[in-house]
């Protein structure tokens, strides 16, 4: 391994931890990278939580600090994120990858006009945690878990829409809740990856080192979010969404781009 390719993942890492602690989609900028090393896609969708796993545990450390949110209530809506990363993580799923990230980039540009749009009618206090809610997201949270422990990429938008919409979160208490359930969800589908023993030890290693810029990045999200509020948090969403979307439609090439980089 040489010293430009160290520098490389840590340097990527950075970016990547900083677009997924305040908002989703910095894995594609991590799956690029990989693949364009030529590591099989397998093994990249599952060394690439390695940095998944540590940001977010770093990044929901810091906003734990500050007491946001009710940690209580999170772990119990990750119950059913749990349960689907198991199963997501264990299933294989034949599936038209073309033809579902334009389904995704679309998806994520109307998101991007309920971002814009203000609606001032909009809640802006979480709902009481009761039971009614709680089987409301069961199902979301369920599917969330399944999605994310199949592939992982896109899910923290997925998080963002359910924890905003369904439990009346701002930008800011979405964005310390997300970071929570990632995090927890990962351990477990990390867990059935690295049980299932065929990935070389080189590859994990890959996965630590830019682990290390991941926290870095998560440090200077978290820091800023905290600092900047909501409006800085909605600024960095919207840029996000837009770019993984040029990328899902392909008019955004990263993969060739860190090829031409390395």
């Amino acid at each position: 391994m040489t010293l430009t390719l160290i520098a490389i993942l840590i340097i990527s890492g950075v970016v990547v931890g900083f677009i997924n602690t305040l908002s989703a989609g910095g894995t594609t900028i991590s799956i690029a990278l990989y693949l364009a090393l030529g590591i099989p896609a397998q093994t990249t969708n599952a060394i690439n939580r390695v940095g998944v796993l540590i940001q977010n545990g770093f990044a929901s450390a810091m906003f734990y600090r500050k007491h946001i949110i009710n940690y209580k209530h999170i772990f119990l809506y990750s119950l059913p994120i749990i349960i689907g990363t198991f199963v997501g993580s264990l299933v294989a799923v034949n599936i038209d990858e073309k033809v579902f990230d334009i389904c995704f980039a679309i998806v994520l540009l109307l998101m991007v006009i309920f971002l814009v749009v203000d609606n001032k009618a909009k809640q802006t206090a979480p709902r009481e945690f009761n039971i009614k809610t709680y089987l409301i997201t069961f199902p979301l949270f369920l599917i969330t878990g399944f999605y994310g422990g199949f592939v992982q990429t896109g899910t923290g938008f997925l998080l963002i829409a359910v924890v905003g919409s369904v439990l009346g979160y701002d930008l800011l208490q979405t964005t310390a809740a997300k970071n929570t359930l990632m995090f927890i969800y990962t351990i477990v589908a990390m867990g059935v990856f690295f049980l299932r023993g065929d990935i070389e030890a080189k590859y994990w290693v890959y996965g630590l080192i830019h682990s290390i810029g991941n926290v870095i990045g998560s440090y200077i999200a978290a820091h800023y979010a905290l600092k900047k509020g909501n409006g800085f948090v909605k600024i960095i969403i919207i840029c996000v969404i837009v770019l993984t979307a040029l990328s899902l439609f392909g008019i955004l090439d990263l993969k060739n781009i860190f090829k031409n980089i390395i």
